[in-house]
């Protein structure tokens, strides 16, 4: 990639000045460090806080930005390793204050809204310049200690079952544990789920912050489905990872474990609790 220059600003209400010689040809997804930070390194499965600005490589024209505005979360993750490789894999040799330039080629649209590989040849139209504003570590699963100390402490959810919704109470003046807590409440007998299992659970989720209900299957006779290899939140994944079936238990998720502080609309927000029955678990050979 040619030279990208950025000077950024005095103050973080104005937007850097960037420049490069156009057209910037390359024929290849490339990322660059063009200005070092001095803020804490950036790992796998952290999730950044970026400012960004998009620039059309032909004409080093601005399209949008948001340099002035707030910072938006990008997970540093098996997804954004798949998706953008150079991306990912100069994150990860990055520091929280790091400005990137990313060039990107695009795959084409097709009708069916599925995307086709670049064709041999196609160069970056887009230009991506990335600002490392702020990092967290990712949440991790807490050990059976810490959960037994929270347990012991009443800092953790209780819940009573019987006819209806299950009555998740979420302990007063206390915050969410910094890492995902798995209570399990009563252990089965069946076969342990793995991460090539299917399940089918019964589950109730409610939000740490008020305690109010946002999702839940406990009124149909048929539990949901799902699979251990994805397709639900991490917390999910990572909570209910060798139960057997028969196992109830309540999940207490960090809110990066589950949808982020800025949650596509219809999902709930911050960390969350739920009560899961694993029904079923089924795990192929």
């Amino acid at each position: 990639m040619s030279k990208v220059d950025v000077k950024p600003a005095a103050d973080e209400q104005t937007a850097p000045e960037v420049s490069f010689d156009a057209p910037l040809l390359t024929d290849k997804e490339e990322a660059v460090t063009v200005v070092e930070g001095d803020g804490a390194d950036i790992k796998d499965g952290d999730t950044i806080d970026i400012q960004s600005g998009l620039y059309k490589t032909i004409d080093g024209h601005l399209t949008n930005e948001n340099f002035t505005g707030s910072t938006t979360p990008m997970p540093v993750d098996e997804a954004l390793k798949a998706q953008m490789p150079a991306l990912y894999d100069t994150l990860l040799k990055s520091q929280v204050g790091d400005w990137i330039a990313y060039a990107a080629i695009d795959g084409v649209q097709q009708p069916d809204g599925t995307m086709k590989e670049p064709e041999a040849g196609s160069r970056a139209e887009r230009l991506i310049v990335i600002k490392i504003a702020d990092s967290v570590s990712a949440s991790k699963p807490l050990s059976q200690d810490e959960v037994k100390k929270l347990k012991d402490e009443g800092k953790l959810p209780t819940v009573k079952t019987g006819k209806g919704d299950p009555a998740i109470t979420i302990p007063k003046d206390t915050e969410a544990p910094a890492g995902l807590a798995v209570d399990v409440l009563e252990e089965g007998t069946g076969p342990a789920t793995t991460d090539t299992s299917s399940a089918s659970v019964h589950y109730h989720g409610v939000r740490w912050e008020d305690g109010k209900k946002f999702d839940g299957n406990f009124g149909s006779d048929k539990g949901f489905e799902m699979k251990m290899s994805g397709g639900v939140i991490k917390g999910w994944l990572e909570g209910l990872k060798g139960l057997k079936e028969g196992s109830k238990v309540l999940l207490s998720i960090p809110a990066d474990m589950a949808y982020g502080k800025n949650p596509q609309p219809g999902q709930p927000e911050g960390p969350l609790v739920f009560y899961v029955e694993l029904d079923k678990v089924t795990t192929s050979k």
